[in-house]
Formats: structure tokens, sequence, C-alpha cells
């Protein structure tokens, strides 16, 4: 009947034995949620509603190269970058509620490559408070969420921005419905992103060992709630489902510094490629299908961006995409 079974009416493991009170206490819990949300006594679920933004058939990409990748150099890349989308006009208004989601899972350094680059998330949050937006940059790391954020360089990014830090309180995710999900029915969505005017999703590039890569759709991983160890199973399918219920305006991912193997957050500096690439776009897939040659990849190669080509939900081959190379 489910698809996703309820983590508060499993142990932390399933071979932890349960007590027959407790077993019948949750049993208990769950059948009341059930009637009150009102699956028995009205035949269907409520869910959070999601305005999902209408760019899957967006073929238009930024890609900025630079010499180097000092602070001034990345803030006049994300400059250019929203030049030649047509400026920040274009998506931020006075008053906007926008929220900034990067890579902070880990307890690492920028030079590592684990984590979206600072710089790029301060240049991004700033042109969003200068037109007049209140900006939250959060993220569910897998590490202590004060420590990732602190040590990765969003505390200070934010600070320096205007922007404010947010850490992601379990208490506030709310279920949505996966519309044709491949293998989800529903998702639990943050709250957050769920009653954002904008929805920024700023990854990194870098190695995965299961996904193949990390870029812009898995990343959505960090704003839906459970345990993530779940999601791993039929891994690639839920990757598409999370780009079908999670709304995302823009994409700007971090190629500054890739993670070529060993990844998500192990390995030395030697896997770490200075590649110096900012890509801007407003289709998650088509920006990730791009991405896969700084990696000597192609599309084909990751599973979740052929399933996501054959949904409809982006163009995957480069030749059929609208791309303006910058170099600065």
């Amino acid at each position: 009947m489910f698809k996703k079974i309820k983590s508060w009416l499993l142990p932390e493991s399933l071979d932890v034995k349960i007590e027959r009170r407790e077993f019948l206490s949750r049993s208990f819990k769950g059948y009341l949620a059930l009637i009150f949300s009102g699956s028995i006594l009205k035949g269907k679920k409520l869910y959070a509603e999601v305005n999902m933004p209408n760019n899957s058939d967006d073929k238009n990409l930024v890609v900025i190269k630079s010499k180097d990748i000092k602070k001034e150099t990345v803030f006049k890349m994300i400059d250019e970058g929203f030049k030649q989308m047509g400026g920040i006009e274009k998506f931020i208004r006075k008053g906007m509620n926008v929220v900034i989601k990067p890579n902070i899972g880990f307890n690492s350094p920028p030079e590592r490559a684990h984590t979206t680059n600072p710089y790029i998330v301060e240049a991004v949050a700033k042109k969003c408070v200068s037109a007049g937006a209140s900006v939250k940059i959060l993220d569910r790391p897998v590490h202590t969420a004060r420590l990732c954020y602190k040590n990765c360089g969003m505390t200070e990014a934010a600070k320096k921005s205007g922007a404010s830090v947010h850490y992601v309180d379990d208490r506030k995710f709310k279920e949505v419905r996966v519309k044709n999900g491949l293998n989800l029915e529903d998702l639990d969505v943050y709250h957050e992103l769920i009653k954002a005017d904008f929805v920024i999703n700023v990854p990194i590039a870098k190695d995965h060992k299961s996904a193949n890569l990390t870029m812009a759709m898995k990343n959505l991983m960090g704003v839906i709630g459970g345990r993530r160890g779940w999601f791993h199973l039929s891994l690639h399918e839920n990757i598409v489902d999370f780009n079908k219920a999670i709304p995302v305006h823009l994409v700007i991912l971090d190629a500054l510094r890739i993670l070529t193997a060993n990844g998500p957050a192990s390995g030395t500096l030697k896997d770490v490629k200075e590649t110096r690439t900012i890509i801007m776009g407003t289709n998650a897939v088509c920006v990730d299908a791009y991405t896969t040659r700084l990696f000597n990849k192609k599309p084909a190669d990751i599973e979740y961006l052929t399933l996501a080509h054959k949904e409809k939900m982006g163009e995957i081959d480069a030749n059929k995409m609208n791309i303006k190379n910058i170099s600065l």
C-alpha cells in the first residue's frame, strides 16, 4: 500500500527487539495519525502544497571559467553569470523569501571539495540581499550542523552577505506528494523550501560511490527528512523523485574545485582538481548533464540523468542546449 514506511513506527534498527507494550503503543499512535490526517475517514492523504517552477524545458546554460578562484574572481564570475542570464532582477524582487541550498554535508574545509565553496554562496546571497530579499542558507548535514557550517565557511559567508544561517529542525518537515514518482509516493520536505518564494540550489560537483556523481539533482537529499540510508536503495529512481517533488528555481553549480575520486567525503588533496568553473541554469538535469564532462564522463554514464531525460524533466544532450561560455 505504501512505498515509504513511516520512520516513527520503526526502531532505529530492524534488529532491535520491541517490547509488546511499546509496539502496541506505536501502532495505536500510527492508527490515530491516519484517522486525524483524514486518510481513513476521507480516503485520501493531506499533502503540503508545493508550487513547482515551470523550467523543465529550459535549455539555457551559462558556463563561466576563470584563471583563478580568488574571492574577488568568484564574485566577478557570479556577477557575469547573472548578467548573462538577464540580471538578478529577472529572478529576485524586493520582499522575496529566498532559500539558498548549498552542500554543507560534511565537517570539511573548502579545499577538500566536499562542500560548496563559500565564496559562491556569499556572492549569490549578497546579490539577493541587495535586491531586497530575505535570504536563508541551509542544509541537513551528515556531521554536526554547527561545526559543518563553521568549518566549511558558510557561517562567515552568511554574516558577510547579510543572509542568515538556518539549522534544520527535524520537527519541521512537511509531507508532499511525488507526482508520477518512479519509486516514491511522497516525501518529507523541509518546510522552508515549501514556503520559499525562490529556491537556489548551489551544489558542488564531486565523485560519489553510490550515485557515480553528485551534483544538483542529488544535492536535494539534504532537504529531505528521514533516514538517508533508505534512499540509497533504488537511489537513482529516488534522485529523480526528489526533483519531482522539491521546488528549485535556479541552479548555480560549484566546479571551482571538483572531487574526482573517493567521494563524497573521503580522499586526499590529490583527488581534488581545480577546474575553475561555475555553471548556471534553471534546469538541474541540463546543468548536471553538462557537468559530467568535467569528470571525463557522459550523461549516459549516470543512471539518474538518463531516467530524468526519459521522464522529460530536461535535456541531457549538450548539442541541444543553448550554452553561453564566458572566460574571465
